[in-house]
């Protein structure tokens, strides 16, 4: 499971010797991260009550003239019994609290790096401060930074690092500001510094960046890289984007962005972002159409809107608008920084409410899970299901206390042996109206096309490539560790069941070391068999070390290759200094499936269009 934050919680005091925090929502198994901040007293008077808590950073008061405090980091496991509420101490004074779940994460492996600054006499005035690059100890996790400003003279706002999401702002007005914000790690290379600039001025600023790698990887396909925002390339493409009301399709409006990347990906949701210039008045009044000047104008904006992306009349992808950030920069010029997500992230946003539970073939219990979903009042997103079985029987049970939703439950149930792929793909009907299909393969989804790029000291499609190697995602043991079963008494305890020890056979007899993990069932099941076949999945899928492969290649103007390709083969022929001929033929020649595709538009900045494709791993 790839690391992501679950839930984030937080509270602000303003002369007080404790503060209560609300414990997020949670799952046994997940991290939990406390970050304090306090504006008087020592370090060691900051402290967290419960079992199972453990520093793992903390900086001191970086005022010149200050009263103390300081800010910490915790951590904990949460177990199977948590109490709704944890409380920090600290000496009496203004303090703040952001309290973070994340599910999937490494509780061993986090990492904390801390920087501060402080204002200098007469003026002590300081409004920014920098979160530092630090080295991930895996390609997969969850990038955190903390802001921490001390005696700000007003009310602090924070503006979002781009890339970032903002997962709390906490504040006492005059004495203390924090704010946290998180993005998906995709990259064991440095992850550089972040920079923090606020509206105010400051005495003196902390500024931490935390690393929660992911705990496994339980997926036969890699998280894929981030997309880079410049490559040269050739080809060029027509491009309309229309904006359209989610749930009944209605037409709103063409808008005109630039800087736009779109992707999707199998396994999880694909993103957009896009930045709409305003120039003048008309046409900030067209935008304001889309994007509501007002929050009490519900007929438009983030949350109810998609767009939809044409190239050369074809669609090529379908995206729900979650955010827009509107801002004027020092020059005076106005812009509005679109974000959106593929429709796979709406299902990650419908909670599950009610106990469910079906029987039958494992296709036929997720069709129902989503047809219970468009049950719900405005949840009806108008999915076409694809027909057929599977041929594997599977029960699917959801249970309303696991604070889960019709997405994240989806998922965990593809996972689980015998898994199966899904995505939803936008098309044009037979009748010229849209279609969402959610469309599955198992246990993968298998398309019946081969696209060719080629690469040699003569030219060629592949603009770049790389090939990442990590021992630590993969291993040559493994246990599967499930759920924990019930008890009817609850003072007996009770242990999860786990699998056998699987080995890589192969691995161990050429001499590799003896290295492994122990990984959670996405579906924390209790039968024991069932978790030996997902240890024998693992151990064959990633079994000694995971190669994660990528590359860029340019898109002529009528390219076979389109976002819809997933599942796809990509065959790559390429000649250079890492693949020397043989034989007088391509020193490399292979044929992998796509499971990730992002493309980058003709824009002013790329100057021509092209795909980074996100390719499978070769199994061992």
């Amino acid at each position: 499971m790839v690391a992501s934050i679950r839930d984030a919680t937080g509270k602000p005091v303003a002369n007080a010797s404790s503060i209560s925090v609300s414990r997020p929502s949670s799952s046994s198994g997940d991290v939990l991260l406390c970050i304090h901040s306090a504006n008087a007293g020592d370090l060691s008077s900051m402290r967290i009550q419960g079992s199972g808590w453990q520093t793992v950073g903390s900086r001191g008061d970086d005022r010149l003239f200050g009263g103390g405090g300081g800010t910490k980091v915790y951590r904990k496991t949460v177990g199977s019994s948590e109490p709704g509420s944890y409380t920090v101490q600290q000496s009496t004074g203004a303090g703040t609290v952001v309290m973070l779940s994340i599910k999937g994460g490494h509780r061993d492996q986090i990492i904390v790096w801390d920087d501060g600054d402080s204002g200098l006499p007469p003026e002590f005035e300081l409004d920014e401060v920098t979160t530092p690059s630090a080295y991930p100890p895996s390609a997969s996790g969850v990038d955190i930074r903390v802001a921490v400003a001390w005696d700000p003279d007003g009310s602090v706002s924070w503006p979002t690092p781009s890339g970032y999401s903002t997962q709390s702002t906490q504040q006492v007005t005059g004495a203390l500001a924090m704010v946290v914000a998180s993005k998906t790690l995709v990259t064991s290379a440095s992850v550089g510094s972040v920079r923090f600039r606020i509206n105010r001025n400051a005495t003196a600023m902390h500024g931490f960046t935390i690393i929660v790698p992911s705990a496994t990887t339980t997926e036969s396909t890699p998280t894929p890289p981030s997309f880079p925002d410049f490559s040269p390339a050739r080809g060029s493409g027509l491009y309309r984007y229309t904006v359209h009301d989610l749930l009944s399709g209605a037409y709103r409006g063409d808008i005109y962005p630039t800087d736009v990347t779109f992707d999707r990906r199998i396994g999880e949701a694909g993103a957009f972002s896009a930045t709409l210039p305003i120039p003048n008045r008309r046409v900030a009044d067209l935008v304001a159409e889309i994007i509501p000047r007002y929050a009490s104008d519900l007929t438009s904006g983030p949350g109810r809107i998609a767009v939809h992306v044409w190239r050369a009349g074809d669609l090529w992808g379908e995206y729900w608008i979650t955010g827009a950030m509107i801002q004027r920069s020092r020059r005076g010029s106005i812009q509005i920084q679109l974000r959106g997500s593929t429709l796979e992230a709406y299902l990650d946003h419908v909670p599950v409410e009610e106990d469910l539970e079906y029987e039958g073939d494992q296709i036929s219990c997720a069709r129902s899970l989503l047809n219970n979903m468009m049950s719900l009042e405005g949840a009806n997103i108008g999915l076409t299901l694809g027909d057929g079985t599977a041929g594997d029987p599977r029960n699917l049970a959801v249970k309303a206390q696991d604070a889960t939703t019709y997405g994240t439950a989806l998922r965990g149930y593809s996972q689980t042996f015998p898994s199966f792929e899904w995505v939803i793909t936008p098309a044009v009907g037979q009748h010229g109206g849209i279609e969402r299909r959610w469309e599955w393969g198992a246990p993968t989804i298998e398309g019946a096309r081969e696209h060719v790029f080629t690469d040699s000291p003569h030219g060629g499609d592949v603009l770049d490539w790389s090939e990442e190697i990590d021992a630590l995602r993969g291993g040559t043991r493994v246990m599967v560790r499930g759920g924990t079963p019930e008890v009817e008494d609850a003072s007996e305890g009770s242990t999860p069941v786990v699998s056998g020890w699987e080995s890589a056979a192969a691995h161990m007899t050429a001499g590799w070391p003896r290295f492994g993990q122990v990984v959670d069932h996405p579906g924390e099941s209790t039968w024991e068999p069932e978790l030996n076949y997902y240890a024998e999945r693992w151990i064959a899928a990633l079994g000694g070390a995971v190669r994660v492969y990528s590359c860029t290649v340019a898109l002529g103007a009528k390219p076979t290759l389109s976002p819809s390709s997933l599942g796809d083969y990509v065959r790559r022929i390429m000649v250079d200094q890492w693949h020397p001929r043989i034989n007088a033929g391509a020193g490399f020649d292979q044929s992998q499936r796509l499971i990730g595709v992002g493309i980058t538009p003709v824009s002013r900045t790329t100057g021509r269009e092209e795909a980074q494709l996100i390719l499978e791993e070769a199994h061992v």
